[in-house]
């Protein structure tokens, strides 16, 4: 048996994309673990090895008189390795003064002090320091021990690696993460105190752009941002895309954390990256379904997403704030979205409850995108990808046309290419829509004026019917044939 390093990673749950690249690296960060493994090779038996897995000091004692206490396992771990790796200081002791060789490496690049470090063990890494055992030994991508303690949190651990000049801005070389990002990812505060005690940025960044007020706006760990803040962290500092600590706390689902942020200052129209937390809060309530790349963040603590929506407009949210770009989000949509307000996403994935919930805090119903595109017609269709993979159902979209109806929505409208919320409900293969557009006024055999608009691939002179009857278009054939009889029908009324 040996001692191994394995890795893991944690995956961006609002971006769901990696491209190799600085940009698009932000939402990773590495965690080294030290675990024991079998390696089920058929290795020497190495007799004071398993005295030391024992745990018999009186065994250990005599077979010191008679081998080597450096002989190691087939994969370089030695003694003192286990006894570290078994927090038995006396042991440990015991081997140490018999000679064990404190910055031995197994084949993994497991020193005894990395071991001491995953334990929290500041008695067991006081001890190796003592003997010798270098503070700055790396492992894997350079990973520290004082890395791994800050991980881990325990204070007297990282204390004792300080003491015995540990580099506290040391980083590791995969993503160029420092001992606080790890202390702040893991939500020890403690630990964080005192790493910016010894002279931790709190500003540093990653390769990737995260900062450690990031990761903890990332993972939702308010305990561990107080400390960054109170330490001179920027509540506002920006990954490089300039995405807000708000809205990445907000993309993750976390909304106590971000309703912390606005407490603490937070800017809440921060849009430098193309959209504001607002915006954001409708695909984190209602991402897409099917194709989409990952699922939606699992929202965590006890603010709810609509009062999180109450909440950023009380600290001075504009609800009408226009999106200017569009998210990488992995999120497969024909609506260009340049232009839209929060309350017109809100249409687009038939989410009635934020509708209302932005609509009695001031939002403008009538908000249009740059192209002209309506709540109204969005709700109906227009702009969704496929049916059932845009969020919502044809229910909840019919209740979300209402409303926007009721709100003033003209369901004659036309958008620059043309649309009319009848075209999105016979895309969206919804014939109860149809009939409550017709009921209303729509005009029947209203035709697309211009081909395309977003990537739409829709084409000019198309009518509802063109498309109900089948058309290719967003790189699928797609037809409703319940919905052409109805058109059908209509129109010889």
């Amino acid at each position: 048996m040996g001692l191994v390093v394995t890795y893991f990673s944690v995956w961006n749950k609002a971006k769901g994309k990696l491209d190799m690249c600085v940009k698009c690296l932000r939402g990773w960060w590495v965690v080294p673990v030290l675990v024991l493994s079998s390696l089920g090779a058929a290795g020497r038996t190495v007799p004071l090895v398993d005295a030391v897995k024992g745990g018999s000091v009186d065994d250990v004692r005599a077979l010191l008189q008679e081998h080597d206490v450096n002989t190691p396992e087939a994969d370089g771990t030695t003694a003192l390795h286990w006894a570290v790796h078994r927090n038995d200081v006396a042991v440990a002791g015991l081997l140490i003064r018999a000679g064990a060789d404190v910055t031995a490496v197994n084949r993994y690049g497991v020193t005894p002090l990395l071991l001491a470090a995953e334990n929290g063990s500041a008695a067991m890494a006081g001890r190796l320091l003592e003997a010798g055992a270098e503070a700055n030994a790396t492992v894997g991508t350079n990973e520290t021990a004082l890395m791994t303690a800050a991980r881990t949190g325990d204070v007297d651990t990282v204390r004792v690696l300080l003491t015995y000049g540990a580099e506290v801005q040391a980083r590791e070389n995969w993503l160029g993460q420092t001992a606080l990002m790890w202390a702040a990812a893991e939500n020890n505060p403690d630990a964080s105190k005192v790493l910016i005690a010894a002279g931790a940025d709190v500003q540093a960044r990653s390769a990737a752009g995260f900062t450690p007020l990031l990761f903890s706006a990332q993972l939702g760990h308010i305990e561990a941002a107080g400390v960054l803040l109170a330490a001179g962290a920027d509540v506002d500092a920006p990954l490089p895309d300039g995405m807000s600590p708000l809205v990445v706390a907000v993309a993750n689902g976390n909304y106590d954390f971000a309703a912390w942020l606005l407490e603490q200052g937070a800017n809440p129209n921060a849009a430098e990256h193309g959209w504001t937390a607002l915006h954001h809060l409708s695909w984190v309530r209602r991402p897409n379904v099917g194709q989409s790349k990952v699922p939606g963040p699992v929202t965590t603590g006890t603010v709810s997403s609509l009062d999180l929506i109450v909440r950023l407009i009380d600290h001075g949210a504009d609800p009408d704030a226009r999106q200017q770009q569009e998210p990488r989000d992995g999120y497969r949509n024909l609506l260009d979205r340049k232009g839209a307000t929060p309350f017109l996403l809100a249409a687009k994935a038939a989410d009635v409850e934020m509708m209302r919930v932005l609509f009695e805090n001031g939002a403008d119903p009538l908000s249009r995108t740059d192209d002209q595109t309506t709540p109204l017609m969005v709700a109906a269709g227009v702009g969704i990808y496929s049916p059932g993979e845009n969020p919502g159902t044809n229910e909840e979209a019919l209740e979300a046309v209402k409303l926007a109806a009721e709100l003033g929505g003209n369901v004659r409208a036309v958008s620059d290419y043309g649309y009319t919320a009848l075209h999105g409900a016979a895309h969206r293969g919804a014939p109860e829509i149809v009939q409550f557009l017709a009921d209303n006024g729509a005009k029947l055999d209203a035709k697309l004026t211009k081909s395309g608009g977003g990537r739409s691939g829709w084409t000019e002179g198309w009518t509802a019917l063109a498309i109900a009857d089948g058309q290719f278009y967003g790189n699928t054939f797609k037809r409703s044939p319940e919905t052409a009889t109805l058109l059908r029908d209509l129109l010889s009324e």
